[in-house]
């Protein structure tokens, strides 16, 4: 293999998994992007998602909540995308400079490739919920397994096979999904989708509908976190007009497009999984539709959990085995979620996942624009390497730290089922106050790397003999 082709296969599987995207690499197409976000906005999961909504709260509850998440969500993702593009970082590097520091950031980490296991679990159980459905004979675990390590070898070469797996399987998915409209439309229900309500809706006790499915909406803003790992790969001239579309855009569809289309088809069809109602209206057809629309969105799970657990092994340990070895650590912890049925309890895991991503999320984006750009305590710039950053940073360590003090109590029902759903809520607000306050009282200081007391020592002798 000649050197050229041996780094062009390096950088296909490692994607810049432990630095900065070189500019030179930065040349991707926003149409491209947009397609392997795309992967994700046609999940099976946001057609699930939508009509498991509104079965339990009702269609104004969900459009309501599909509306604000879409704008809300999309207008975090833009910021984020906007500054990977501009740094060429993804989120997991960019947070150790944004009030984290080297170490301290594998808190996020953590609580980042547990929403990629979880999505990933929740994705490939659709898949073997249609295939199952199908052809029943199939023990459930050997689909479970085989759908699981489908994903390993379309994730192992990166962003340049992903991009190919999207594009060729879009045209297919289109035809399906039009087949589906076409067949929920001409279901003889009775059911008015605009006006529909359910006799009772899930836990008056927890709130209004629209404070639940909100709730539940803040555990996707995992989006945010995905479309600044998609972001790093746009041209920096390039940056606004490509997070406009890679980040706000995409939340847009996801959110109004596909969450209220999965409510619509629910209530057309009698039934929230699409693994169960596409096979009884396509057969086999519709299994495929489910498996090809599946592999879109879990070879994504998986790529950015890849990049996630390399980034967080190199940190800790100071090597890594390499990004697509991550794929199968991310395919076989997924696959064993899948196995533990958090699918049959959707919303409700929705809701707890939310106090954890949101408050990172939230706490970087206080880094980003209030301590850095409004009240300007330290520049605005983005080191990630270790000689860059102190090993621990308490502005969002603290902030993060005791905003899941105050809401995973909450979460767990200690404030009752209203606190559950205010949970996610009051993460990210405590998250994004206490972010300036802690960079105020620590004078910003710990953005800086520490001065070695050798050094710390010449410098006052240096001062001493000057005056």
């Amino acid at each position: 293999m000649s050197g050229a082709a041996e780094s062009d296969w390096a950088e296909n599987r490692e994607d810049y998994a432990q630095s900065s995207v070189p500019v030179q690499y930065r040349t991707w197409s926003t149409v491209s992007l947009f397609g392997v976000m795309f992967g994700i906005t046609t999940a099976m999961f946001f057609l699930s998602w939508g009509g498991t909504l509104v079965l339990a709260y009702g269609t104004q509850a969900l459009v309501w909540g599909m509306v604000i998440a879409g704008v809300a969500i999309g207008a975090l993702a833009y910021a984020w995308c906007r500054k990977a593009s501009a740094t060429g970082l993804g989120a997991d590097l960019m947070s150790r400079s944004s009030g984290f520091g080297y170490f301290g950031s594998a808190v996020t980490s953590l609580i980042y490739t547990l929403t990629f296991l979880m999505f990933f679990a929740f994705e490939g159980a659709i898949m073997a919920n249609a295939i199952h459905a199908q052809w029943e004979w199939i023990p459930i675990w050997v689909v479970y397994l085989g759908t699981g390590l489908l994903i390993i070898p379309m994730t192992w070469f990166g962003m340049r096979l992903m991009n190919i797996i999207m594009w060729v399987t879009l045209p297919v998915y289109f035809v399906f999904l039009a087949i589906t409209i076409v067949q929920a439309a001409n279901q003889p229900v009775e059911v008015d989708f605009w006006s529909y309500m359910p006799a009772e809706t899930t836990n008056p006790a927890a709130g209004p509908p629209l404070l639940q499915v909100l709730a539940g909406a803040l555990a996707v803003v995992s989006q945010v976190t995905i479309s600044a790992d998609m972001g790093r790969f746009i041209p920096p001239r390039r940056r606004t007009s490509g997070a406009v579309i890679v980040g706000f855009a995409s939340q847009i569809l996801t959110f109004t497009g596909c969450g209220i289309l999965g409510g619509w088809l629910t209530l057309r069809f009698g039934e929230s999984d699409p693994g169960v109602y596409l096979p009884a209206i396509m057969g086999a057809w519709g299994v495929l539709f489910v498996v090809i629309t599946q592999i879109r969105i879990n070879v994504t799970n998986a790529y950015s959990g890849s990049i996630i657990y390399s980034t967080l092994f190199t940190r800790l340990f100071g090597f890594s085995p390499g990004r697509h070895w991550w794929v199968v650590l991310t395919t076989v912890l997924g696959t064993a979620l899948m196995f533990g049925g958090i699918y049959n309890s959707l919303n409700q895991v929705l809701t707890f996942e939310a106090v954890f991503i949101i408050a990172w999320v939230m706490a970087v984006v206080a880094d980003m624009f209030v301590v850095k750009r409004w009240l300007k305590i330290v520049p605005d710039v983005s080191p990630h390497e270790r000689s860059q950053l102190r090993d621990y940073n308490p502005v969002g360590l603290v902030s993060v730290g005791v905003a899941l003090l105050v809401a995973v109590p909450m979460a767990f029902g200690v404030a009752g089922p209203l606190g559950v759903s205010l949970a996610p809520f009051v993460s990210g607000a405590v998250a994004f106050v206490l972010v300036p306050v802690v960079a105020l009282a620590t004078k910003g200081r710990y953005y800086a790397p520490a001065v070695p007391a050798g050094d710390a020592a010449a410098g006052r002798d240096d001062a001493a003999v000057t005056s």
